[in-house]
């Protein structure tokens, strides 16, 4: 394998805030993810709040923006000069020490984790990237906390996940 391209974070950093000017002066709205998966949620439940208001209709700017999401990883993964197609789950030998071996179990494992974190973003009124990217360079008070108990929260579960489940 050749040499892996690694972008600076101030990079990343840069590219995201852009976009997050650009995406608010364009629709007026905040970037977040977790409200985008309501659109395809209100095909399989009858639930108000996964087909009312802004996702009343099933395009809107939120669908296309998670459809970018996996399409912008994937045209980045074929442009890399060490591209090879396969499915991998690995996270890390860290991680890998803790998930499960069999696919399908570790397939289970990461979606019912997926649901949580689901839960939680609604519980907090929206995900990391909405409270930690927008509402923290907006300096929006409630964000700036959502953001450093997600730190805090993620730090603790870590530490928590490894001390009782590394071998």
């Amino acid at each position: 394998m050749g040499d892996v391209i690694v972008w600076s974070g101030w990079i990343g950093g840069v590219a995201i805030g852009s976009y997050m000017l650009i995406q608010y002066w364009y629709t007026g709205h905040m970037l977040g993810v977790s409200k985008t998966y309501y659109n395809p949620l209100s095909t399989f439940s009858s639930l108000e709040i996964f087909s009312s208001g802004e996702f009343a209709s099933f395009n809107n700017w939120r669908l296309w923006f998670a459809i970018g999401i996996p399409l912008g990883s994937a045209l980045a993964a074929i442009t890399s000069p060490d591209y090879q197609w396969h499915i991998n789950l690995s996270m890390g030998e860290m991680y890998n020490s803790v998930l499960p071996q069999e696919m399908w179990l570790r397939v289970l494992v990461l979606f019912c984790g997926g649901i949580i974190m689901g839960y939680g973003a609604r519980l907090a009124g929206g995900c990391t990237s909405g409270h930690v990217i927008s509402g923290v360079s907006m300096l929006n008070l409630p964000s700036i906390l959502a953001g450093t108990l997600f730190f805090i929260g993620g730090l603790l579960s870590v530490q928590i996940l490894f001390l009782f489940f590394s071998g």
